[in-house]
């Protein structure tokens, strides 16, 4: 074969590759388009036909509600077991005996409630499964105390066996005149609970041992004293568990801190601020994408955004965008469990929204997709 020949067979060659490859990229997205992303919606409730909510995103089609148990009083956190057929929520109310508790068998497009328990204090706003799910560890916020909850096998839930109370106060005289427990965080390595207090702005790490019929040992393995007037809220733990994105609300800020053998160390501290911001502001949701690349924060008050973040390679952060929530109070968001995808839940305007991420870069744009909703505040995807 002559040199002419030679250079068509190879020009032709690198056609077909191409035109492989797009077809093949093609193919990808059209399956991305055809997915459809089931998630528990938690929402606070002024009807009956309110509660938890069974949904549906696709791409190509939008949202859809697949089921509602209207059972539960402001269940504003909702949780799943790791066989997806048991919820769990906090009901948000107060009184006598607090809050509330409730479980919930999940079967197709069907929520069934099994019980319902005391909280052990007022205002519950988050719950955990230990990594065992024998036990249910739960946030009140008005309480500024924690309770852990015994799970049985079938998801019937019994009285709280621990109930540990914070003390103290700090300089915000507004929101920090008692203790506030606003997160109960499991370490995915040791099984350390952290329990982030708005109220006294401290992280404290207890031991947790659920082989033991009272699993939760009382008295803090450490404490993090975290900068005064900051609130610590929600947090998140990279897969190593070695590094912790703690959001500090009443600041609007995401803070950094490494952990290692039981012990937090501060490492730094990122503004959710556009420059010259002047307003209200309440920092609220965190969320790690999929695949530990990017850091994501939820701003409200007046600034209504969410904030990405690249993840350095020693895990510190830099900021990459500033995008507005579409709505007011953006209370909560989540990330499709392949990372494609963010929905936004912006409690005042009522409306749930998509947001499409692009995995290189970690940008969001919107898509256009939203669903009116009364008061969406947790988004809770099954895999």
């Amino acid at each position: 074969m002559n040199r002419s020949n030679l250079l068509v067979a190879a020009l032709l060659f690198l056609f077909l590759a191409c035109g492989t490859r797009q077809t093949k990229e093609e193919e990808n997205k059209s399956q991305d388009m055809s997915a459809t992303y089931v998630f528990l919606l938690g929402t606070y409730t002024d009807l009956p036909e309110q509660g938890i909510h069974l949904a549906g995103f696709s791409p190509e089609n939008g949202f859809e509600v697949l089921a509602t148990a209207s059972e539960p009083e402001n269940p504003s956190f909702v949780i799943a077991n790791k066989n997806q057929n048991l919820i769990f929520t906090v009901e948000e109310t107060s009184g006598a005996e607090g809050g509330k508790v409730s479980g919930f068998q999940l079967a197709k497009n069907s929520i069934s409630k099994i019980n319902t328990v005391s909280a052990a204090g007022n205002s519950p706003c988050y719950l955990s499964l230990d990594p065992s799910e024998k036990f249910l560890v739960v946030g009140n916020y008005s309480q500024g105390n924690f309770s852990v909850i015994p799970v049985a096998n079938d998801g019937h839930l019994k009285p709280a066996i621990q109930v540990v109370q914070h003390e103290g106060s700090s300089v915000n005289p507004g929101r920090q005149k008692q203790p506030h427990v606003h997160s109960t965080v499991f370490h995915p390595k040791d099984g350390k609970l952290f329990v982030a207090d708005l109220g006294t702005d401290e992280v404290v790490v207890y031991n947790f041992d659920s082989q033991k019929e009272k699993p939760l040992d009382v008295n803090p393995h450490f404490r993090l004293q975290v900068a005064p007037g900051a609130g610590p809220r929600h947090m998140v733990f990279n897969e190593n568990g070695d590094r912790l994105y703690l959001v500090h609300e009443i600041t609007a800020e995401i803070g950094v801190y490494q952990y290692n053998e039981g012990t937090l160390k501060h490492l730094e501290t990122h503004s959710l601020l556009q420059e010259g911001f002047e307003g209200t502001v309440g920092a609220a949701e965190v969320r790690l994408s999929p695949d530990g690349k990017h850091v994501y924060v939820s701003n409200r008050g007046d600034a209504n955004e969410i904030i990405g973040f690249a993840v350095a390679p020693d895990g510190g952060l830099k900021h990459i965008q500033t995008l507005s929530s579409e709505g007011e109070a953006p209370r909560n968001f989540n990330i499709t469990p392949d990372g494609t995808y963010v929905l936004v839940g912006n409690q005042n305007s009522n409306t749930l929204l998509a947001f499409e991420r692009d995995a290189r870069s970690g940008l969001l744009s919107a898509t256009g997709h939203q669903l009116d909703i009364h008061k969406p505040v947790y988004i809770n995807f099954l895999p």
